[in-house]
């Protein structure tokens, strides 16, 4: 295990790594943090870049993970107790949150899950979303299913699947499979292949 505050530049992590915070709650990189394999971060981290270089790295965060650029896993996982913020997050697996996420766009090939909510202007997912808290944004696009416990405030919902939401706002909707809302939802236009399930607000 390596124990380091702040590094001035940027930091390679080799495989099999565990890295905390020495003397505060947060390892701060001032470059970006480059990881040769799986690796476990036992304290938030602040860094300019994340970026998996040889693909299928395992990113575990015991905390916040704050990025000031993009984050770049392909084929990898990312695990984030606390909270997740970052311009691009581009993910080939799975990214875990625990708090909620908030970005401009991310993208991940298989399974986007958040104990909180999800605030990301443009959201690309392969497989499934799911959200504890509320979705807001402009644009979300799920190949599978898409569940979300708070409300969704959305100008397109693209899903492939099966949608259940619990109220809100989406001007324009698009799905395959099944969309059910629980909650009152206001929209424009909808377009549903197979079964609709709604509470429309007056």
């Amino acid at each position: 295990m390596v124990e380091i505050d702040v590094v001035e530049e940027g930091l390679l992590v080799g495989r099999d790594s565990t890295i905390k915070a020495k003397s505060g709650e947060t390892v701060i990189v001032k470059g970006d943090v480059e990881f040769e394999g799986d690796c476990k971060i036992l304290s938030s981290l602040h860094a300019k870049n994340l970026i998996g270089l040889k693909g299928g790295e395992k990113i575990h965060v015991n905390g916040d993970l704050t990025v000031e650029k993009s984050v770049s896993l392909e084929d990898g996982e990312l695990v984030v107790s606390g909270r997740l913020e970052a311009e691009d997050v581009d993910v080939g697996k799975m990214v875990k949150v625990g708090k909620g996420l908030k970005c401009l766009k991310i993208d991940v090939g298989g399974i986007l899950k958040s104990g909180g909510d999800i605030d990301a202007e443009n959201i690309g997912v392969g497989g499934t979303i799911s959200a504890q808290g509320c979705v807001r944004g402009k644009k979300l696009s799920v190949g599978g299913t898409f569940t979300v416990n708070g409300s969704t405030e959305l100008d397109k919902l693209d899903v492939g699947g099966v949608a259940k939401i619990n109220g809100g706002k989406i001007l324009d909707i698009n799905v395959g499979g099944v969309f059910e809302s629980v909650g009152k939802l206001v929209f424009v236009r909808m377009s549903v292949g197979g079964v609709a399930k709604l509470k429309v607000a007056s």
